[in-house]
């Protein structure tokens, strides 16, 4: 490493992972534009849940970096893990369409429906979740109203917001292609706390050092990972929403992202594969 490498932090990322995670941002901006201006002639709950969502995942990427630079790639996983999480509620709603508003609904009213049957909370608290829980009732297709109405007086217990369609985001993952499902055991380990979960991206896991490190090796894998699942969270909206803005996808995967793959993946020592 050369003394102009050694320097920092910040250590930046090189210009073809610059461009990466540029260009996922930028057809993210596409696709949120798109579905607002769909949204302004068509009103819909699901542009809600997912443009929440979509905003969400586009700080993590970005953060992802910024942490990568500082020295701190050693804890993206738990984002990362973060990302696949985001990736799973936009899952439960578009991956069966004529469902999408309805599981949308589901997703934005979770903290009121899990609050509104709690007889721990002051009955004006109840009153107030309801009260909230109808008025989205009311922004809903007519044919989703009664299963909607009916969740107001669920006292199922849930674990998951999207449970009974789906048991756990493993379930909905296998439902995909690729190697998702893996990733996400992959990377659970950062955020419980395992030993080899929280050194997955550590390129010296075995040095104990708690100050701000350059990792050559894994913060490509890191920003790679990043991209790859904020380029599925956009798409998985393009679909839903029909933005139209699918021959972006397909650019930055074909042109861009899988050409990057063995770059990324240079690390010698055993990793989980990058999708």
């Amino acid at each position: 490493m050369s003394e102009d490498e050694e320097k920092g932090p910040p250590w930046p990322i090189n210009v073809e992972l610059q461009r990466l995670h540029g260009i996922v941002i930028h057809y993210s901006i596409k696709v949120h534009r798109a579905a607002t201006r769909l949204d302004a002639d068509r009103p819909h709950v699901s542009y809600h849940a997912l443009a929440n969502l979509h905003m969400r995942a586009v700080v993590i990427h970005r953060s992802i970096r910024d942490l990568c630079e500082a020295g701190w790639t050693s804890v993206t996983g738990i984002l990362i893990r973060t990302l696949l999480e985001i990736y799973v509620n936009c899952l439960a709603i578009a991956i069966v369409p004529e469902d999408s508003e309805f599981m949308a609904f589901r997703f934005l009213l979770a903290f009121q429906l899990s609050r509104v049957n709690d007889s721990t909370l002051p009955k004006e608290t109840r009153q107030a979740h309801r009260e909230e829980i109808e008025a989205a009732i009311s922004q809903l297709p007519s044919k989703d109203t009664a299963r909607a109405t009916a969740l107001i007086t669920d006292t199922t217990r849930k674990s998951y917001w999207y449970q009974p369609e789906f048991s756990s985001p493993s379930d909905l993952l296998k439902k995909t292609k690729g190697d998702m499902p893996f990733l996400y055991r992959a990377f659970s380990g950062s955020t419980h706390g395992g030993v080899v979960g929280l050194a997955i991206l550590d390129d010296e896991p075995d040095t104990p050092n708690i100050d701000p490190r350059r990792h050559p090796r894994k913060t490509p894998i890191s920003i790679f990972a990043s991209a790859r699942l904020l380029l599925e969270i956009a798409f998985l909206r393009d679909q839903i929403e029909g933005t139209g803005k699918d021959a972006g996808y397909y650019f930055i995967k074909d042109k861009v992202l899988l050409p990057m793959k063995g770059k990324a993946w240079e690390d010698p020592g055993p990793q989980p594969p990058i999708p």
